[in-house]
């Protein structure tokens, strides 16, 4: 139910279609939505884990095509951006996009998505998956260290995929066009389809395509450019399922997507406008290439059932910053000595490279009919390359006069892991569940470095790290009806340590591993004959060995370490009603407090004090909205939505000492209207929308200390207003 709240258009009924439930004379419910939070099937309303589900054709209604729509959205998730890349904190559970190892975890179809190091450039970046290629996305609040493992100390988000179908061939296009305030009358668009193929009795294919174009709206005032900030993103996906009996089957799939960024869509605010950037010349474009192979099985052993979950992506992703604001720039004309150059600037460009593979195999099985038991192992194995090139350049024109840093890193990391789940009913009512999980990770970072003050040749450094982590959940739930329920729950996380190249007495170092213990107390459930729909949540999280970087008083580099503890605590209420036929009421609030509960009294090169806020987490969020559909005739269904959400006021990254502390980022609250309307049928549809009714630009990154660009005039803002129509037709 709760992530019916977050979007309020029809996810229920879209849900239950998918699912092949039988709708009722509003559409399905939530509690008749089938989820897989637990690596089970499910009723959503049955799972005492607070979870967010909501389908793609909630997602295409909205025009929520992007990772940055849907998850900006959706309230007790807070959205950051590094180098153009959608980064999530849950629950406030984060020390900025940029600091130490993921802390949130990513799973397409089960299989991890992304590394579980930092170095890799993604830090915990948001898959930027199409919508017809899904089925549905789950968000999984709070620690999930016990089925998911390393990087989901915070939460987890599921992408699952529409699986191949051997009962018919079927099929949909679509195609949009948008346009965007400030991109003087640029259109965007969105070209997608997909078809299903029975080959035989037990074999099908799927395959699916889309490009997409968003039109820029930010001009650079230094290049002359207009538009720098266009996007495109094209990919594909093709799955095979054999099934030859009910008692096995393999499914196969490849993903493939590539997403070009024209220019970074960050704005000076010394400009007066934020349509306006000053980035130097030759930064802002970056590029992600993503490749996803996988292979799962599932077969019956008697009562047991077997899965394998193989997994192989090969990721290729680079940035390049404006990063003239580090210290570093001032070094330039000591360096290079050029009497012509008035003005200097530096240009980072940041490489990245990452293979993974991962293999899970795990068994379900009954033990009696009241205990259920899930037992797995795990093992992951990634190999990424890491170059920094530090380009010193001629502000007037963007002139290179030198490479005066070039970092080359080569790191290793593998996981092995076992993990048990055990389910207990002690009644028709009363239940327990209870799982373990024992990882052990091992890494070794290979640094090579050249700087203009360091030896010719380099420096070469080997540093290596180990850890290990012992997560839990003990979760009873009381069935109070079918329609009611209350949980508790005690979960941990856990992400890996590390090592560092350097650290600021210039030899190499490691960071632990931190971990979070999550306390909940939770209730669902639908009164007034299921025409209202509740999920309360009450939570406590201990944070301890918390990962921060450390900026280098030179400014060449950062490095993370760790600090002591950090607590968030809060309550999330969702509630779904309707009051007549075709009407449809949400609204989702959350109240997070997210602080330090120790100085930072260890560290040298950054600071915070007990009490202090982490960074982007809102006090305050909030959704509302309100669907209403009208039969026009027999055939043709009249739909309107509007939706308005509300982000508190955050703070942005620690700063480096205790005399900036008064300096340390704000960003103020922000309000969003988002309105959505059209015609169905059975098999067509027709969205006219308007994202950002109102143009507020709210502010999601940038400022004093920010880790992007370290320029304190730098700010992101929420994308302006858009119009758009999107038109869809099945076969």
């Amino acid at each position: 139910m709760a992530g019916l709240l977050a979007l309020g258009v029809l996810p229920a009924t879209a849900m239950a279609q998918e699912q092949g439930s039988t709708a009722g004379a509003n559409g399905s419910l939530s509690s008749d939505i089938i989820v897989t939070a637990q690596k089970r099937e499910e009723r959503l309303q049955d799972v005492p884990v607070p979870v967010t589900a909501v389908t793609a054709s909630a997602l295409l209604e909205q025009n929520q095509l992007k990772a940055q729509d849907f998850f900006s959205s959706v309230p007790g998730l807070n959205l950051q951006f590094q180098n153009n890349r959608a980064n999530l904190s849950i629950r406030g559970i984060t020390t900025g996009p940029a600091t130490g190892n993921p802390v949130v975890g990513y799973t397409i179809d089960d299989v991890p998505y992304g590394s579980s190091a930092g170095l890799a450039g993604l830090f915990g970046s948001a898959p930027d998956l199409d919508p017809s290629a899904l089925a549905r996305i789950e968000v999984l609040r709070g620690p999930q260290g016990t089925l998911y493992g390393a990087s989901s100390m915070g939460g987890l988000v599921k992408y699952v995929m529409v699986d191949p179908s051997t009962e018919g061939f079927s099929g949909v296009v679509g195609a949009g066009l948008n346009t965007i305030r400030g991109s003087g009358g640029d259109l965007g668009y969105n070209v997608r389809g997909a078809v299903n193929v029975p080959v035989t009795e037990t074999v099908a294919v799927r395959a699916s395509a889309f490009t997409r174009e968003d039109p820029g709206y930010i001009d650079n005032i230094v290049t002359g450019r207009d538009n720098v900030n266009k996007v495109r993103v094209t990919g594909g996906r093709l799955s095979a399922l054999w099934k030859p009996s009910s008692d096995f089957s393999l499914k196969l799939s490849a993903l493939i997507q590539e997403r070009t960024i024209f220019g970074s869509s960050d704005v000076d605010s010394s400009t007066g406008s934020r349509y306006k950037q000053t980035n130097q010349f030759g930064t802002g474009p970056s590029e992600w290439k993503n490749q996803s192979y996988s292979a799962v099985i599932n077969a019956s052993l008697g009562n047991s059932t077997l899965t394998s979950l193989t997994g192989y992506s090969i990721s290729d992703n680079y940035d390049t910053v404006d990063f003239s604001a580090a210290a570093l720039t001032a070094l330039w004309p000591d360096v290079y000595g050029n009497p012509q150059v008035t003005r200097w600037a530096t240009t980072l460009r940041q490489e990245y490279r990452v293979k993974k593979f991962s293999q899970e195999v795990r068994v379900s099985t009954p033990i009696t009919d009241d205990i259920d038991w899930i037992v797995g192992g795990f093992f992951t194995k990634e190999a990424t390359k890491y170059a920094i090139i530090t380009f010193a350049t001629d502000a007037t024109n963007g002139d290179v006069y030198g490479l005066p840093i070039v970092w080359r890193d080569n790191l290793t990391f593998k996981e092995y892991a076992g993990f048990t789940n055990l389910s207990v009913r002690l009644s028709d009512r009363f239940d327990l569940q209870g799982g373990l999980r024992y990882s052990e990770n091992k890494q070794r970072l290979h640094h090579r470095e050249f700087t203009f003050f360091g030896p010719p040749e380099g420096l070469f450094s080997t540093p290596s790290s180990k850890g290990h982590a012992l997560t839990y959940h003990f979760t009873p739930r009381f069935k109070i009806s079918r329609d009611h329920m209350i949980y508790g729950r005690i979960a941990s996380g856990y992400r890996p340590g590390g090592p560092n190249a350097t650290c600021d007495v210039g030899i190499p170092c490691s960071y632990r591993p931190d971990k979070t213990v999550n306390y909940e107390l939770g209730a669902k459930g639908d009164l007034f004959d299921r025409s209202l729909s509740y999920d309360i949540s009450l939570y406590l999280i201990d944070w301890k060995d918390i990962q921060v970087t450390q900026v280098a008083p030179s400014g060449t580099f950062n490095y993370n370490a760790n600090a002591n503890r950090a607590r968030s605590r809060g309550v999330e209420a969702s509630f779904e009603a309707r009051p007549t036929e075709g009407l449809t009421l949400t609204a989702w609030g959350a109240y997070t407090d997210a602080t330090l509960r120790e100085d930072f009294t260890a560290l040298s090169a950054v600071y915070a004090a007990k009490g202090d806020r982490l960074p982007y987490s809102s006090r305050w969020s909030g959704r509302v909205s309100a669907n209403q559909e009208v039969p026009l005739s027999e055939t043709v269904t009249g739909f309107a939505n509007l939706a308005v959400s509300y982000v508190g006021l955050r703070k942005g990254e620690f700063v480096p000492s205790a005399a900036q502390a008064a300096l340390r980022q704000t960003y103020p609250a922000y309000t969003q209207f988002d309105l959505n309307g059209g015609f169905k049928g059975d098999t067509w549809r027709v969205n006219l929308f308007v994202q950002n009714l109102t143009n507020k630009r709210g502010f999601t990154g940038g400022g004093f200390n920010n880790q992007t660009t370290f320029n304190p005039l730098w700010f992101n803002y929420t994308q302006p207003r858009t119009l758009g129509v999107n038109v869809e037709k099945t076969f």
